[in-house]
């Protein structure tokens, strides 16, 4: 009779597969790694770790959506003990000061050569739109919370804040992917920071 696999075992099992996985994209590239390079560097067999998962794209998507579900229990646990929208935005903020830059390049390297992919493959198009959705989403229901507590204005569109959030901060993990300094990049987060809460607050930052 076979060993019976405990549900914690098979979430050890995905979590190690899924840091192979990650390693060989940034090392490899997307498109170029393959699963084989993925079963040599896990250390499974290849018939073991279709068991998981069925190809590299569902593991980019459950690696995506892994680092968005960390932001979200955040927002849904410790942030739920912060007193208003404004002390969420900013501790959103330390957690990005938190990420070093060689951390972020990782990230950044694997998450944009798949969106390269992507644009060569439609069907895929609809894995990222959730993937994205989420994180707007995050961001959307902080603001309309501010918004409802009198906090941000009134006239903001949480929509369209939702998007310019991510777009500068990602703008801005793409300016220091190659090169820059950990204290200019600290500094930058600083100012936009500010630069976010003006545009939101109802009345001025003491």
């Amino acid at each position: 009779m076979a060993p019976k696999v405990t549900e914690q075992y098979r979430k050890e099992k995905r979590t190690s597969i899924l840091e192979a996985a990650l390693d060989c994209f940034v090392e490899k590239g997307f498109q170029a790694t393959s699963v084989d390079d993925i079963v040599r560097r896990s250390g499974m067999s290849k018939g073991a770790l279709y068991g998981y998962f069925s190809s590299k794209e569902e593991m980019y998507i459950e690696l995506a959506h892994s680092r968005m579900d960390e932001m979200a229990e955040i927002v849904h646990g410790p942030f739920n003990r912060l007193n208003g929208a404004t002390a969420k935005i900013k501790s959103l903020f330390t957690r990005f000061r938190n990420q070093s830059l060689a951390d972020l390049r990782k990230w950044l390297t694997f998450h944009l050569e798949f969106m390269v992919y992507i644009s060569r493959n439609p069907e895929l198009v609809g894995m990222h739109n959730n993937y994205r959705d989420k994180g707007l989403g995050i961001v959307g229901r902080l603001l309309a919370e501010g918004k409802a507590s009198g906090e941000f204005r009134p006239d903001l569109d949480e929509s369209a804040a939702s998007y310019i959030f991510w777009s500068v901060r990602d703008g801005l993990a793409v300016n220091f992917m190659v090169d820059g300094d950990e204290g200019e990049y600290q500094r930058i987060l600083d100012q936009m920071e500010e630069m976010v809460l003006r545009h939101l607050r109802k009345d001025p930052l003491r």
